[in-house]
């Protein structure tokens, strides 16, 4: 129950910061209001936020059939993190950036954990009750 109301709320905030990026970019980026190029990655963000909502929700919705989908938002989420990484090591973030970017991996990798855990014990109380 605790990853359904996860997936639900990762999908719902990546839903409406992608549909914030993608009506108005400047709400998640005020520099973007003046660059064309980067109101356009702003828009492009916002495409993958609401993709990745939606496959949050498809989680929610297929949940015995989630952890192919789970593994790839997992990459994702690493992905993101590593770009906020790298940029807060090279000098151009503050620490707090790739902290904060980095607890949708953390979130993901525990709920992969703690799946795996679940599918066993679900496995063996199956295998030592075979009514």
């Amino acid at each position: 129950m605790a990853n359904k109301t996860i997936y639900v709320l990762l999908g719902a905030l990546a839903l409406l910061y992608g549909a914030a990026s993608l009506i108005s970019p400047a709400t998640t980026g005020e520099e973007s209001a003046g660059s064309f190029h980067l109101a356009h990655a702003m828009r492009e963000q916002g495409a993958a936020g609401i993709f990745i909502g939606l496959m949050s929700l498809w989680c929610v919705f297929n949940y015995e059939r989630r952890q192919s989908v789970h593994y790839c938002l997992m990459v994702f989420a690493f992905l993101l993190a590593a770009i906020h990484w790298f940029d807060y090591f090279s000098g151009h973030l503050r620490w707090i950036s790739p902290v904060y970017n980095s607890v949708p991996f953390s979130v993901l990798l525990v709920m992969a954990v703690f799946g795996r855990i679940e599918m066993r014990t679900r496995r063996s109380t199956i295998e030592s009750n075979p009514h």
